[in-house]
């Protein structure tokens, strides 16, 4: 016969896997410092790609609408504020997305251990199930130790 509590914990942990779990599966094959590392270099490179692509078009438009009154002195400065704006921003960006990271491993982490939790849960109900069917003289009952048959002979 169907056990339906144990059929509908059962259908609860599908769809808690499909919707939550398995988009952490992937992440939780990392370490956290790993994990968080790696987020933190492609934070870098891609807020040094957007930095550069964004002080590229500011350059570019600066240039040219007033180039023929900039000097030399003013381009470097220029330069200097936009290095200085990339260390400010990139700090920033590197650490937010360090943040996001460990955040989102975190959640893995809580996911994976509600699983866990939700399996043994599951065990539970399959040896609760299992010990009612098996009757009680068999429960009751030692195992015979196979090494030491003769005894029992």
């Amino acid at each position: 016969m169907i056990n339906i509590e144990r059929v509908k914990h059962m259908t609860h942990m599908a769809i808690y896997d499909k919707e939550y779990y398995s988009k952490y599966q992937q992440m939780l094959k990392y370490s956290k410092k790993d994990y968080v590392a790696v987020h933190g270099w492609g934070g870098f490179f891609v807020g040094t790609v957007v930095y550069a692509i964004v002080y590229g078009l500011v350059v570019l438009y600066l240039i040219s609408e007033i180039f023929d009154r900039v000097s030399t002195l003013t381009a470097l400065l220029l330069v200097l504020a936009g290095l200085i704006l990339y260390a400010f921003y990139i700090i920033l960006h590197v650490h937010n997305t360090r943040k996001r990271a460990t955040k989102r491993y975190i959640k893995g982490r809580r996911a994976q251990k509600e699983v866990a939790r939700q399996y043994e849960i599951l065990l539970a109900m399959y040896e609760k199930e299992n010990a009612a069917k098996t009757p009680e003289v068999v429960r009751n009952t030692q195992r015979i130790d196979l090494e030491n048959i003769e005894d029992y002979e």
